[in-house]
């Protein structure tokens, strides 16, 4: 269970994120009153839809028949969040919904297409459901749903429901969420493929059970959605790290992987390649690659030609010091990402002349 600014605070960062939130309780909690004070404090729109009474074009389009063909018609809710250019979406009632109307929301829910419409990226999704034995007519949410969203339990405290009750439900507790910098999210992402090649047992671990399925498990979708969002949390809140990672990939694996990330301690990627002797690559395979994944990734979001060149500098470190293994597999994904106008380090050459074959890179100068 999440305390309300814990919530807030997933909320906001899995909607920097592009991440759909989940909000489970039992009837009555103040769902869809915690959805509408955000939007009423942000002062953006709230549209509402409750799937149980709605048709799946009334999610998905509606098909109309012009003078080039059939186009899928969103709905008004949609345009009218289209117009603003921001706002929330808020798909209430969600174990309440047929299954045909579920696969209408697959798109939506994390992708924000309605019809042949887009929503804008400043459009946040959250939704809202009882468990299926609770809600009226509850139905369980099929897997391929259930995976798209971070599941939140949420139960406010009393001192929150008087909180609201005073002050009015208009005004939620501030969130800790941050804006993460490109720096931080190769970080994130680093601790992620780090884990993962670790354990690669828990990249796809479809659940044993129906009611499993509903809830959140560990799929190569929600591990790309754990990295963005966990990238606008800080280190030290601990609460709302938990929550996101929880509520997409498991108790079980969530606990795994935080552990991993506080033993895996990794350094800036920016600082390590302009001077790989921070880092003692003598240690742990699993951190090494981490944090050459960090730097690789890093060095790709940069673009630029000094920083492909530089990434190389930690790369023939981990090598020199023992990992050769680890630099080459690191060295592919770089490898790949070369400017155009890169040449390949004179020192590069012959370390990972494999990896430049497999490239095309062998016959490129070299400097």
């Amino acid at each position: 269970m999440s305390d309300l600014a814990t919530t807030v605070t997933v909320i906001d960062a899995c909607g920097r994120a592009g991440v759909p939130v989940l909000l489970l309780s039992d009837p009555g909690m103040g769902k869809s009153s915690l959805v509408r004070g955000l939007a009423a404090a942000e002062g953006v729109p709230c549209e509402t839809v409750l799937g149980s009474v709605r048709e799946p074009a009334d999610v998905a389009g509606l098909p109309v028949v012009t003078d080039t063909g059939v186009v899928l018609s969103p709905p008004a809710w949609a345009r009218r969040l289209a117009d603003a250019e921001a706002g929330y979406l808020f798909l209430d009632e969600l174990t309440t919904c047929p299954p045909a109307v579920q696969a209408a929301m697959l798109a939506v829910a994390l992708d924000r297409v309605v019809g042949d419409l887009t929503l804008p990226g400043g459009v946040r999704v959250v939704a809202g459901a009882n468990p299926p034995d609770r809600a009226a007519d509850g139905w369980e949410m099929s897997p391929p749903l259930a995976n798209r969203f971070c599941h939140v339990q949420f139960a406010p405290s009393v001192d929150d429901w008087l909180d609201g009750m005073t002050v009015g439900w208009a005004a939620p507790p501030a969130s800790r969420a941050i804006t993460a910098d490109p720096t931080r999210a190769e970080t994130i992402k680093a601790l992620v493929t780090g884990f993962i090649r670790l354990k690669p047992e828990h990249l796809h671990t479809f659940p044993r059970t129906a009611e499993g399925t509903g809830g959140p498990w560990p799929s190569r979708r929600v591990w790309a959605m754990l990295a963005a969002a966990l990238a606008n949390v800080r280190d030290d809140d601990a609460a709302a790290r938990q929550a996101i990672t929880f509520g997409l990939v498991g108790e079980g694996v969530g606990v795994e992987f935080l552990v991993w990330c506080d033993q895996a301690d990794l350094p800036d990627p920016a600082a390590v390649l302009d001077d790989p002797a921070l880092v003692d690559w003598t240690g742990r395979p699993d951190r090494v690659w981490a944090v050459l994944s960090a730097v690789v990734g890093w060095a790709a979001s940069a673009g630029s030609v000094d920083a492909w060149r530089k990434a190389w500098g930690p790369l023939l470190a981990a090598a020199e010091a023992g990992a050769p293994d680890v630099a080459a597999a690191a060295a592919r994904p770089l490898a790949a990402c070369r400017p155009a106008a890169a040449r390949v380090p004179a020192a590069v050459r012959d370390k990972f002349k494999p990896v430049l074959d497999a490239a095309g890179l062998t016959g490129q100068a070299v400097a």
